[in-house]
Order: structure tokens, then C-alpha cells, then sequence
């Protein structure tokens, strides 16, 4: 299995690298930092020659950017090797913004192949690692009563069995807990995060798909600034956006 080595503390819980072509999902309450692990991933991926898709489900683009900029990966010196897709539940399926970035109703689990192949047309094509797909806080759109449950059979199919990318996904598991179960069970790789006051993340891996791992709990070097922003900025999106989900 082709691995890649993402760098930092990724690489003393994943001394082999991460397995390629897989599927992460990152499960933990709410307010666990769990974007943050994503973004982590993330920029090790860009750094290593790959693309990324970020599929923004209750953050901004611009925290995003800001927050990768503090971690050391300035998303503005990576053209055409990275896409944004932004959740907008109050529009039918797709709106072009830039060439870059797109909004789209993807609580529809029809759009999600729409919205990949957008993003795969654009991107620079890479002969190396390929394309990982960053999305955070998915079990929001269960809260959909028309495509909740359609949606969730959506992400666990992806989870499943599309090895034509690198997938990293993360879900609250407070909501939803037996639908986020379910996708537990479906990824490739499983880890769990939590954090602990004040401010302190934890990340434990569960399992990987053919690789080592250490499986020791391990605190995640990030600071309560950043740990703090997050939290906030998740709040901010959940407010509006569950009860624009819950009225499709």
C-alpha cells in the first residue's frame, strides 16, 4: 500500500505515513477541535505535491484560510491545487463563485459527484499522491427531513469503497449517534479526538488500513487560540445553518 509522510506529530502516530487512496474519519464530540486535525492533515498533504478539495460545511472560507495560514501553509501559493465548495442549503444545487470556488447544496446527495467532478476538472493534474477531500462537521446535514438519511448513505458509500481519493471526514458525535456509528464503521482509518479543559486536544487512532500506528492517546500541539477560534467558529455556523438544513 503507497503511503505518504505528512510530516510533524502526524509522523510519530503514523511512523509509515498515511495509507493513500483511503478513508479517515475523525469522530468526537462537540467543540473537540476535529476541523483543526483535518487542516493539520491538509497541509501536510499540499506540502508532499498533493491537491486538495476543502468541502466547508459550517465554516467560513476565510477562517479557513486564516487558520491554514497559521498552521504554516499559506492556501494563496498553492493555484490550482486547491478547490473550496461551500455549503449553501438555500440554493438548488450548484453557484459558481471562481474558477476555485464553488457553493453547493450538497445536503442533496445528488450533488456530491457534480461537485467532485467541478473540482477534479480544475485542479492541476497530479501524477504523485492525488487528491485528498477535507470535509468537517457532516452529520449537520442528517437534520435535513427530506435528505438526512439519503445523505448519510452518500458519505457512508464514499467512506466505503471510492479509493480514487484520499478521503479525511469529520463528524460530531453527539448528534446523530447511531448514523455516525454507522460511519465509523465504513472508514478505512477511525480516530477519536476530545478535548479537556483548558483548552488541551487529544487525538487516538483506532485503526488504519495497512499501516503501524501508535495507539496511545496523544495531545495534539495546537494552542488554546486556535483551539478557542474554532469552537467559536463553529458555533457561528451551526446557529444559521441547522435550521436552514432542517427546513429541506
Amino acid at each position: 500500500m503507497k503511503t505518504i509522510k505528512l510530516g510533524g506529530e502526524i509522523d510519530r502516530l503514523l511512523p509509515e505515513g498515511l495509507p493513500i487512496n483511503t478513508s479517515t474519519l475523525v469522530s468526537g464530540p462537540g467543540g473537540s477541535g476535529k476541523p483543526l486535525i483535518g487542516y493539520l492533515f491538509a497541509s501536510g498533504w499540499l506540502r508532499n505535491g498533493g491537491n486538495m478539495i476543502f468541502i466547508l460545511t459550517s465554516t467560513s472560507l476565510e477562517y479557513l484560510k486564516n487558520t491554514m495560514k497559521i498552521l504554516g501553509c499559506d492556501l494563496n501559493e498553492y493555484s490550482n491545487r486547491v478547490f473550496f465548495i461551500e455549503l449553501e442549503p438555500q440554493i438548488g444545487d450548484i453557484e459558481k463563485i471562481k474558477e476555485e470556488h464553488i457553493k453547493a447544496n450538497f445536503v442533496k446527495p445528488e450533488i456530491w459527484d457534480e461537485m467532485l467532478k467541478i473540482a477534479d476538472n480544475y485542479l492541476k493534474k497530479d501524477g504523485g499522491i492525488g487528491t485528498m477531500v477535507s470535509a468537517a462537521a457532516l452529520n449537520l446535514l442528517f437534520f435535513s427531513p427530506t435528505y438526512g438519511k439519503e445523505v448519510h448513505k452518500k458519505i457512508k458509500k464514499i467512506l466505503r469503497e471510492d479509493k480514487r481519493k484520499t478521503y479525511f471526514f469529520t463528524v460530531n458525535s453527539d448528534a446523530f449517534k447511531n448514523l455516525v456509528e454507522e460511519l465509523e464503521n465504513e472508514a478505512d482509518n477511525l480516530m477519536f479526538s476530545r478535548m479537556e479543559k483548558p483548552m488541551t486536544l487529544y487525538l487516538k487512532i483506532a485503526r488504519m488500513e495497512g499501516v503501524s500506528f501508535i495507539k496511545e492517546e496523544v495531545k495534539v500541539p495546537l494552542s488554546r487560540e486556535i483551539l478557542e477560534e474554532i469552537k467559536r467558529e463553529a458555533e457561528r455556523g451551526k446557529k444559521d445553518l441547522i435550521p436552514a438544513i432542517q427546513r429541506i
